[in-house]
């Protein structure tokens, strides 16, 4: 055999190998489609099977009248039945605030939360570079006069904004950080 025998073998295999990469790109491209389309049915599937949600909240009825004629008056009082009466709410008496309370709200806010994403675990403040945050750093989140929780530094700085994770053994169950939560120095109780 001759070498241009060689070569013509050599160019109908490459054909033959190329044609049949093409081939087997085309099903496995078909079977991709094939597949999307099973998951958009799915989707729809699942949308048709959840009720309808309200566009509008039906407000809710006033409550009813109470004509004031209907109030019988208070024992040993000088009204007269039927008369109007005007009661005085007594005003709520706060609590005073317990030493702890009072140290948290004299310590001043070092930063804000200005966006939480609960449920990944993490928080954006802002406070970064600029005032010299480290990865690791520990705060306490302060909400009003009360602790809601504690978030650690993590490694995404930039210079005025960071990345905190929020320590889920040191939040109250129930009360999770919010946007506009403030971030103190540690306290010791």
């Amino acid at each position: 055999m001759r070498l241009s025998h060689y070569a013509l073998a050599l160019t109908i295999i490459l054909l033959a190998i190329t044609g049949y990469l093409a081939w087997e790109a085309q099903e496995e491209a078909k079977g991709a489609r094939k597949e999307l389309e099973l998951v958009r049915r799915q989707q729809a599937a699942h949308e048709m099977a959840m009720p309808a949600k309200p566009d509008t909240v039906t407000a809710l009825p006033p409550p009813p009248e109470v004509p004031a004629t209907s109030v019988p008056p208070l024992a040993g009082s000088n009204l007269m039945p039927g008369t109007p009466a005007t009661y005085a709410s007594p005003a709520a008496a706060a609590a005073p605030l317990t030493d702890l309370q009072k140290q948290l709200l004299g310590m001043p806010a070092f930063a804000k939360v200005i966006e939480v994403h609960n449920d990944q675990g993490f928080a954006v403040i802002s406070a970064g570079k600029d005032k010299q945050l480290a990865g690791g750093m520990k705060f306490d989140v302060r909400r009003g006069n009360g602790l809601v929780g504690r978030v650690i530094v993590g490694e995404t700085i930039e210079a005025a904004e960071a990345v905190v994770d929020i320590d889920n053994t040191a939040s109250l169950p129930g009360v999770r950080i919010e946007a506009g939560d403030e971030l103190i120095l540690p306290i010791r109780k």
